[in-house]
């Protein structure tokens, strides 16, 4: 019988991968990520400079920034984070040259230019944030983050009106009218996108809530982020958020019972814990309880008149659209200037659309290879964060077609860069520790 150290170590990892991780000390590298993780919490509302052609905002800065470090690239240990070098680099120039044959050239470098934010952004978590410590680090930012921009969110459903985009708009009078209540959308463009924000959110922090030796007040910390990011997730009327949380929560909780995972106990105390409160509250106020499951109520039955604007209307055009160029695409902003305007709802038309299958394909393949890479190395993390992601994963499809368009959301290509790097780190620890 083969022992730990004698088992075949895969072909991809190299033998520089089993030298004990080193120390990494502080450098300019990381603030830039953590100055980017933290702008992704102000949007593109709060703080901005309107110039001609484009807004400048932190998160925008930080990436063209960025693009000085990714001049200066480094040989990872781990060759997966290499190909993501490879990638990045490649789609940033596809999409370039894609330019020149966009249907329209205004629109194309603005797109371009938000894809360029995105891919650096992702990049670069991916190449500096190599040590749990840096991965908690980013983490506790996107706890904080998430606290401020829900605490807009829950204003806006208190009061029942805009904070930060005041202006109501027909569409969202309409909806005021059918459901009841104003969704909010804190600092982003409408409540979809607010929706996708917290069901990522909500999911990474629920991963978080389920970890052994965590501080008292960082637990509590995470409670109150979790609870804002849940509520305001109910709040904002999306089926395809409410459906993607929900799917990746059972799958989740499939993972850690079929796993090794040492976190099992912790929760069964949090299931317990949540079952107690909600009996509680059901005593205590059953009028919040009737208010919450009227909330779900209309999700479940939200209006299905079909409009030039359906979302069924919306993926024929653009998939009709697609065929006649898949290879290839057809440039930065040609999904959204076929529908005169419209985005197409959902992120791999668009990137087909755009980009091409070959960029679809990739990106696929890098989820799919992420997720197997936590599912084989999630039981030598001790907390609920490896198999919370591979469920984050899975719920992805669905929860990307909810909101207008997340090439432009940055929390979106924060997931993406935290669940690459937490891959990366983790195959690392393994092999570490065998």
């Amino acid at each position: 019988m083969q022992t730990m150290s004698e088992r075949t170590i895969p072909s991809e990892i190299p033998s520089n991968l089993l030298d004990t991780e080193d120390k990494r000390s502080w450098d300019w590298g990381l603030t830039l990520v953590l100055l980017s993780v933290a702008s992704v919490f102000l949007g593109s509302t709060l703080v901005a400079l309107n110039l001609s052609f484009f807004q400048l905002y932190p998160l925008r800065l930080f990436g063209i920034i960025g693009l000085v470090f990714l001049l200066t690239n480094h040989k990872s240990r781990d060759p997966f984070l290499t190909f993501i070098f490879r990638y990045t680099v490649f789609f940033l120039l596809f999409g370039f040259f894609s330019i020149l044959w966009a249907p329209n050239t205004v629109l194309a470098i603005k797109e371009f230019g938000i894809l360029q934010t995105g891919l650096t952004f992702t990049w670069l978590i991916c190449r500096y944030v190599d040590t749990e410590e840096r991965i908690e680090l980013v983490i506790a930012i996107w706890v904080v983050g998430a606290i401020f921009v829900n605490l807009i969110g829950l204003w806006e459903v208190v009061n029942q009106q805009f904070l930060i985009k005041t202006e109501v708009g027909a569409q969202t009078e309409r909806a005021i009218a059918r459901i009841g209540f104003l969704a909010p959308r804190g600092i982003f463009n409408n409540q979809n996108n607010y929706a996708f924000f917290n069901g990522i959110t909500s999911l990474i922090l629920l991963g978080r809530l389920i970890k052994k030796y965590q501080p008292t007040y960082l637990y509590i910390l995470n409670v109150l982020s979790f609870g804002l990011s849940f509520f305001l997730l109910v709040c904002s009327y999306s089926r395809a958020a409410i459906g993607g949380f929900t799917i990746a929560s059972a799958f989740f909780l499939l993972f850690i019972f079929f796993s090794k995972n040492s976190v099992k106990s912790n929760l069964v105390n949090i299931i317990l814990l949540s079952f107690a409160a909600f009996i509680a509250l059901i005593i205590i106020s059953p009028s919040t309880i009737e208010s919450f499951s009227d909330k779900l109520f209309l999700v479940v039955e939200k209006n299905n008149i079909r409009t030039e604007e359906g979302r069924s209307n919306l993926y024929t055009a653009s998939l009709a659209y697609a065929y006649e160029s898949l290879g290839i695409g057809r440039g930065p902003g040609a999904s959204i200037n076929n529908l005169g305007g419209l985005p197409p709802h959902n992120y791999f038309l668009q990137i087909l659309i755009d980009y091409g299958i070959l960029i679809v394909l990739l990106q696929l393949w890098i989820l799919c290879r992420v997720f197997k890479r936590l599912g084989n190395y999630k039981h030598i993390i001790h907390n609920a964060m490896p198999p919370m992601m591979q469920a984050s994963i899975l719920a992805f499809p669905l929860l990307s077609i909810g909101p207008s368009s997340i090439v432009g959301e940055g929390v979106f290509w924060l997931w993406l860069g935290v669940i690459i790097a937490y891959s990366s780190i983790s195959i690392r620890k393994y092999f570490d520790l065998k």
